[in-house]
């Protein structure tokens, strides 16, 4: 190996060192995506949102809520076939699949009026 003189390998190895840090930083900073952000109670009564009768809606109605899948949907228009109206919207949660986190982030958007 050829030696250098006076110091320029470590010169070299830091400069390396210094652009791949710059580069991990960069990279990072540009991949980052802020996590999507929840409206409070407040933002949800001034968005004057119509709220989604879960007794009359269908599957594909039910599927543009946020936080329903497809397969909840369904459950949900079968349940309802099954057992007759909904008579509160907590209720949704005896469906198999839409559990307490869901009715929470589904609670605002549904009625049974």
């Amino acid at each position: 190996m050829k030696r250098f003189k006076n110091g320029k390998l470590i010169w070299i190895i830091g400069a390396v060192g210094l652009i791949a840090v710059i580069g991990v930083v960069l990279f990072s900073h540009l991949a980052y995506q802020a996590p999507p952000r929840g409206y409070t109670p407040q933002e949800i009564d001034a968005m004057e949102i119509e709220p989604v009768n879960i007794n009359t809606a269908s599957a594909e109605e039910l599927n543009e809520l946020s936080g329903v899948s497809e397969k909840q949907a369904q459950s949900i228009v079968a349940y309802r076939e099954e057992h007759g109206a909904f008579t509160s919207a907590e209720e949704i949660m005896q469906v198999e699949g839409v559990g307490k986190k869901t009715y929470e982030r589904i609670a605002p958007y549904i009625t049974v009026s």
